[in-house]
Parts: C-alpha cells; structure tokens; sequence
C-alpha cells in the first residue's frame, strides 16, 4: 500500500481531502534485519536519520500503529502506487511523493 506525502522530513501525509497532516509518529534511528545468506542467517544494524531507509524501510517504531493513527487522522493509504497517482493527479497535487509500506 502507498501514502502521499509532502517533501518534509519527517514527512507530512495528505489526507483524503488533500490537506497536510502532521501526525506524531514515533520515528526511529535504527532497525535489525536479517538474511539469509549462503545457508546462514545474517543479522545487520540499519541506522539512517530519514524517514525511511536506502531499502525503503519505514523507520518507525511499530508501523501497524502508525498505519491505524493516521487512519484515525482521515490518511488512508491506496492499494496501487498507479491509484495514488491518479488520486494526486485529480486533486492537483503539485509536490508528493510516494511512501510505500
């Protein structure tokens, strides 16, 4: 699923009557993923101080969480990146960008 946001860091997320909102999400510095690499499992530390990381990671802390607060805020996500587009597109949005979560 993907949510319009504003350029902002942290971001601001348009609601379903494309005004911003500001939500107070808890946002955080580092998250442990792991692999599997050749057999063997592989954990790495991943820090960034953006509101996602180089792989698209949602640095927050509980993203299920977040995802039902900015429900309660009027921001739904949409099903399709190509939906959101449509959506920023009908309602003249001039700077978004797309976070997928």
């Amino acid at each position: 699923m993907y949510f319009l946001i504003t350029m902002h860091s942290p971001p601001q997320f348009y609601d379903i009557n494309c005004r911003q909102v500001v939500p107070e999400l808890d946002y955080i510095d580092s998250i442990s993923k792991t692999y599997i690499v050749d057999g063997e499992v592989r954990r790495v530390e991943v820090g960034t101080n953006s509101h996602k990381t180089s792989e698209g990671d949602w640095m927050v802390a509980c993203p299920r969480q977040s995802v039902e607060l900015l429900r309660s805020l009027n921001v739904h996500p949409f099903k399709t990146k190509g939906e959101a587009k449509q959506f920023a597109v009908k309602n003249e949005l001039k700077s978004f960008r797309y976070l997928k979560v």
